[in-house]
């Protein structure tokens, strides 16, 4: 319980999920859905080579003859697996070519675990995202980013000099800077990371803290027994993630693309108030927001594709694609008040 106070929300982000996976919580024991067609199309590993003569880790799976283009950012400590419902029902049902790569410092990259910079990750993916538009002109390019990879999505995007993606889908964004934090969470990191920064947490006891980032108990133990999921993370790192969330938090107006932001209420990873307070700076500085759709799910988990009501988000990405009509879509103010008052 120690180390949760101090770090607050950057062990959520972490290794709240890490613990979550050790020791499953006990959950009513419901089947998984079946998110992947019968048609299972198998991921490609590939690699993306960057100016500075990096190489990353990545995977595609391809269509023969794609209608559109996903690129996938993935969380903290997770990595590029991680899109594999997404990117078979999107392959199926949409006609999409996913590509997801894993972020310097995770997943099968070198060095896993060790926190690279926030400019060298928002590099990264504005990189990957010119090669993809590079590679298949004339095709619509959407990037998802989940959790942390939502921040980075955000970052990219709207920041100078911005992001080559047609769309952009939030995935429980990861908006939790320390302008959300109270006092003791604020300093925590910052003097550890003085001290100590290559301490390093595993975290135990997810029942206690009330953290889990899914429902699903099949997901856990698959990342339980994953050995490219990190499971140990350095104080640094959590700094360093603490950090980039800050600054994605402080980005006063939304990304410049057809956006669509998805949350769930019942998301312990990346909770309530922060993102209320990111709501209410857009809602504040923006009265009007068209390019902007926001999906609330009142009983979604911070895994909103890989719990066992996924199929509906999944559902609900494929219709926003197709620029169909969203049953559920709210707007911002909207979704500011069903937040705020969680």
């Amino acid at each position: 319980m120690l180390w949760a106070r101090c770090l607050g929300l950057a062990l959520s982000l972490s290794i709240t999920v890490s613990c979550a996976v050790s020791t499953p919580p006990i959950i009513r024991p419901l089947p998984s859905l079946q998110t992947i067609p019968s048609q299972v199309l198998p991921s490609v590993p590939m690699r993306f080579n960057l100016p500075d003569g990096s190489s990353l880790v990545a995977r595609v799976w391809a269509r023969p003859d794609p209608r559109q283009i996903i690129l996938a950012v993935h969380g903290f400590n997770d990595y590029s697996k991680a899109f594999e419902s997404l990117a078979q029902f999107l392959s199926a049902e949409s006609g999409a070519t996913t590509y997801a790569y894993d972020q310097r410092g995770f997943g099968a990259n070198p060095q896993p675990g060790i926190w690279t910079g926030s400019d060298e990750l928002v590099a990264d993916l504005r990189n990957i995202a010119t090669q993809l538009r590079e590679r298949h002109p004339g095709l619509p390019l959407t990037v998802v980013g989940e959790s942390m990879g939502g921040a980075l999505v955000l970052i990219a995007a709207g920041e100078s000099p911005g992001l080559l993606a047609d769309q952009i889908i939030l995935h429980a964004p990861a908006v939790w800077g320390a302008q959300s934090m109270p006092w003791y969470q604020r300093i925590s990191p910052q003097l550890i990371n003085a001290v100590a920064p290559e301490m390093t947490f595993t975290g135990r006891g997810p029942q206690a803290l009330g953290i889990t980032p899914t429902d699903d108990l099949e997901v856990l133990r698959n990342l339980g027994r994953d050995p490219f999921f990190i499971k140990a993370t350095r104080v640094r790192s959590l700094a360093g993630v603490t950090d980039l969330m800050g600054r994605a938090q402080s980005l006063r107006h939304p990304p410049p693309q057809r956006s669509l932001v998805l949350y769930g209420l019942r998301d312990s990873i990346i909770p309530p108030l922060p993102v209320c307070d990111w709501l209410t700076h857009l809602s504040a500085k923006n009265a009007s927001i068209p390019n902007l759709d926001v999906l609330i799910y009142p009983n979604g988990f911070h895994f909103l594709t890989r719990q066992l009501r996924g199929h509906d988000v999944l559902q609900d990405i494929r219709e926003w694609l197709n620029q169909s009509p969203l049953a559920g879509r709210v707007s911002t103010q909207q979704a500011r008040d069903l937040v705020c008052d969680r």
